[in-house]
């Protein structure tokens, strides 16, 4: 029984593990794009509040977390 549980949480944890930073990617590509662009300040600003909705968002509503990613690029394009 013991070791039923060990492996039960074991494979909880390494499950948990393998959707972090699903958005990984984009919010990296966000950043790049954000850093070398020339927009205006209130642009950049918008963009950054787009990033953060993008972060908070990945896991729980992920419709709106690519929703924000596709605005923020479109922005930075």
């Amino acid at each position: 029984m013991k070791n039923y549980i060990l492996a039960v949480v074991t494979l909880v944890f390494f499950s948990s593990n393998l959707f972090a930073g699903c958005m990984k990617g984009e919010i990296k590509q966000i950043d790049a794009k954000l850093e070398n662009t020339s927009i205006s300040e209130d642009k950049k600003n918008e963009v950054i509040k787009l990033r953060k909705l993008l972060v908070d968002n990945e896991h729980k509503n992920s419709e709106l977390a690519f929703q924000s990613y596709e605005k923020a690029m479109s922005i930075l394009n």
